[in-house]
C-alpha cells in the first residue's frame, strides 16, 4: 500500500490538473504553478497532522493547500473575480500566518502569537467593512489598491513578529528552525515585492507560488530535523535513566552482598546470597527493553520468537523475512516496535490472541502486531506508541495505529533497509 500511496496521489492530481490546464489555455505555467504549491501545502500538512505536537498547524496547511487550488479553479472558471490572487490574499495570508506561528517551535506560545494572529483573521475584514463604509460596494481593484498601499507595512510588521519569535527561541530551536523562518523571509519579501510592483502577467503569480512553496518545503525539513533531535534527546535520556538506576540500586546491593559474603557468620552469607540473587533480578528488569542477546547473536526473527515465548499472551508469528539481511540499527527498531505491541495487547488491551507478521523484501522491512483486544488505543505524548512512532519517522519509515473500540488494535511500521541512524 505505501509503494502505491504516491503513484495514487499522482493520479489524481493528473486527472484534475489535466483538464484544468486544458481549460486554462491562456497561462498553463501559472496555474500549474498554483495547483504545485496547493497540493504542497496539503502533502506536508498531512505529515505535521501525524505528528503529535503539530496538529492544529497541519490542519492550518491543509487548508491552505485547498485555498491554492481553490484560487486555480476560480482563475480557470471565473478570471474577472479571481484577478491578482485576492482569494489567497483574503483568506491564505491569515491562514499561513498563524501556521507560520503554531509550526515553530509547536503552538501558539505566548498571548502575544494569539492576538497577532487575531489581528491576522481580522486585518482584511475590517478593510471590508471600511471601504463598503466610506465608498458603497468595492471591486477587486479597489482591493488591489489596498493591498498594493499597505502590504509593505504588513511586511515589515511581520518581520518584527519574526524577530521577536527567534530572540524568544532557544538555541537548540533556531538550529532545527532556521531553514522555516528563511522560508518565512522569503515568502514575504516575495509578497510585499510582487504586490506591490507587479499586477499583471502570468510571472507575478508563478513567483508568489514558488515563495508560497517555500514555507511547506521548509517545515517538512524542520519537522525531520525535529524528529531527529527528540529520537537523539530519547536515547540521552534512557541512557542517564540506565546509569541513575544502575547506580542506586544493582550498585547498592552488590556492595551490600560483597561485604556480607566477605563474613563467617552463616547468616550474614546466606543474605549477601539473597542480595546477589535480588540484584540479579533487578538487573534483568533493568535491561529489559535494551537490544536482547538474541537480536544481536542470532538476528531479528529469533529475538520475536524469543520474546512471543515469554510473554502472558499466546502470540502467533508469522515469519517472512528468511534470506533478507537486515541492518542492526533497523532490526533494533523493529523489535522495539513488536515488543511494545505485544507488550500493550498483554497488559492494557485484555486480548486473548495476538499475531506478529513479519516481511522484507530487498529495500525495506515491515512489521505487523496485531489483537483481538478491546481496541481505543491511542498514542500519548511522551508515551510509548509515541515514541516509537518518532522512531519510525525519523529513520524514513512509516508508522500506522488502528484502535478501534471492541474491534483490537493493530500496528504496523515499514522501515526502508537503508534507513540511517
Amino acid at each position: 500500500m505505501d509503494r502505491l500511496r504516491w503513484p495514487v496521489r499522482a493520479a489524481v492530481v493528473a486527472l484534475v490538473a489535466g483538464p484544468l490546464l486544458a481549460a486554462y489555455r491562456s497561462a498553463p505555467w501559472e496555474l500549474a504553478c498554483l495547483m504545485i504549491a496547493g497540493v504542497l501545502h496539503v502533502e506536508v500538512g498531512l505529515r505535521l497532522h501525524r505528528a503529535d505536537h503539530h496538529r492544529p498547524a497541519g490542519l492550518l496547511l491543509i487548508a491552505s493547500g485547498v485555498l491554492w487550488l481553490l484560487d486555480a479553479w476560480g482563475r480557470a472558471a471565473a478570471p474577472e473575480l479571481f484577478a491578482g490572487g485576492l482569494l489567497l490574499s483574503i483568506c491564505y495570508d491569515p491562514l499561513l500566518l498563524h501556521a507560520i506561528l503554531a509550526v515553530a517551535p509547536g503552538g501558539l506560545r505566548t498571548a502575544g502569537d494569539r492576538h497577532v494572529v487575531t489581528v491576522g483573521y481580522a486585518y482584511w475584514p475590517i478593510i471590508l467593512v471600511a471601504l463598503a463604509a466610506a465608498h458603497g460596494p468595492i471591486g477587486p481593484d479597489q482591493l488591489l489598491a489596498v493591498r498594493t498601499v499597505t502590504y509593505p507595512a504588513v511586511g515589515v510588521a511581520l518581520g518584527f513578529v519574526l524577530a521577536w519569535r527567534i530572540h524568544q527561541a532557544s538555541p537548540a530551536d533556531r538550529r532545527v528552525w532556521l531553514p522555516f523562518w528563511a522560508a518565512v523571509v522569503g515568502n514575504g519579501v516575495c509578497t510585499t515585492t510582487l504586490s506591490t510592483f507587479f499586477h499583471t502577467g502570468p510571472w507575478p503569480t508563478v513567483l508568489y507560488s514558488v515563495g508560497g512553496a517555500m514555507v511547506p518545503a521548509a517545515a517538512a525539513v524542520c519537522l525531520h530535523r525535529l524528529q531527529r533531535r527528540e529520537l537523539v534527546e530519547a536515547r540521552d535520556r534512557e541512557r542517564h535513566r540506565v546509569e541513575r538506576d544502575v547506580h542506586d540500586g544493582v550498585q547498592q546491593r552488590l556492595l551490600t552482598a560483597a561485604m556480607m559474603l566477605r563474613q563467617n557468620d552463616p547468616a550474614l552469607v546466606a543474605r549477601g546470597a539473597a542480595e546477589v540473587e535480588t540484584a540479579i533480578a533487578e538487573l534483568r528488569e533493568l535491561v529489559r527493553g535494551m537490544n536482547p542477546s538474541a537480536l544481536v547473536r542470532y538476528g531479528l526473527s529469533a529475538a520475536v520468537a524469543a520474546l512471543a515465548d515469554r510473554v502472558g499472551v499466546r502470540v502467533a508469528v508469522h515469519d517472512r523475512i528468511r534470506g533478507v539481511t537486515i541492518p542492526e540499527h533497523v532490526a533494533a527498531i523493529v523489535y522495539f516496535v513488536t515488543m511494545e505491541a505485544v507488550a500493550n495487547a498483554d497488559k492494557h488491551a485484555r486480548a486473548g490472541q495476538v499475531t506478529v507478521t513479519l516481511a522484507a523484501e530487498a529495500d525495506r522491512v515491515e512489521v505487523v502486531v496485531g489483537d483481538d483486544g478491546v481496541g481505543g488505543a491511542l498514542p500519548v505524548p511522551g508515551g510509548g506508541l509515541s515514541g516509537l512512532r518518532d522512531r519510525v519517522e525519523s529513520c524514513g519509515g512509516t508508522f500506522r495505529l488502528s484502535s478501534l473500540r471492541g474491534r483490537g488494535t493493530a500496528v504496523r511500521a515499514v522501515l526502508p533497509i537503508g534507513a540511517g541512524r
